[in-house]
């Protein structure tokens, strides 16, 4: 008989969240978006003269309230739309955790770098209270212009928010 594996809470949280991510990026692609490749380590210092409709993964957008590179989950380019470029992160909680803990640091974060963001937040594992404190910190003449689950991103993509 074969030992069954299993998988530890953190692997299982990183494959969720990769499945938010692949969401995400799926939408991203049937935007008519291509993913930046070629410096992609300037990307986000130059995003206000790149062209075209563009994404990149896994992206340092400057610096976290404490001064160490802040990585983001894709930078989104498109001048006509988003003129300072477009950050989202994706946060997925499945079950109970410490992501709820992690709000207030992502919130300071964003404020610092000053690039519009949404955060696309879903797995029903947050507390409800703390979903909503972050969905309160967010306005549209803010950096933080949105908190959405999946459908309310995909609603929101419908009606042309990417283009």
């Amino acid at each position: 008989m074969k030992a069954k594996k299993t998988i530890n809470s953190g692997k299982r949280a990183k494959h969720t969240g990769n499945r938010l991510e692949l969401f995400c990026e799926q939408t991203l692609i049937e935007k008519g978006y291509k993913e930046f490749w070629n410096h992609k380590d300037q990307a986000f210092v130059n995003r206000q003269t790149m062209g075209g409709k563009q994404y990149a993964k896994q992206i340092f957008v400057g610096t976290t309230i404490y001064e160490s590179k802040r990585k983001a989950d894709f930078l989104v380019i498109n001048q006509k739309l988003f003129p300072d470029g477009l950050v989202i992160e994706c946060k997925w909680q499945q079950s109970g955790g410490s992501v709820d803990e992690k709000y207030p640091f992502l919130v300071l974060n964003i404020k610092k770098t000053v690039c519009p963001t949404i955060v696309l937040i879903d797995g029903g594992g947050y507390k409800a209270s703390a979903k909503t404190w972050l969905t309160e910190q967010a306005h549209p003449n803010t950096a933080l212009i949105g908190v959405w689950n999946m459908s309310e991103f995909q609603t929101k993509v419908n009606n042309g928010f990417l283009g």
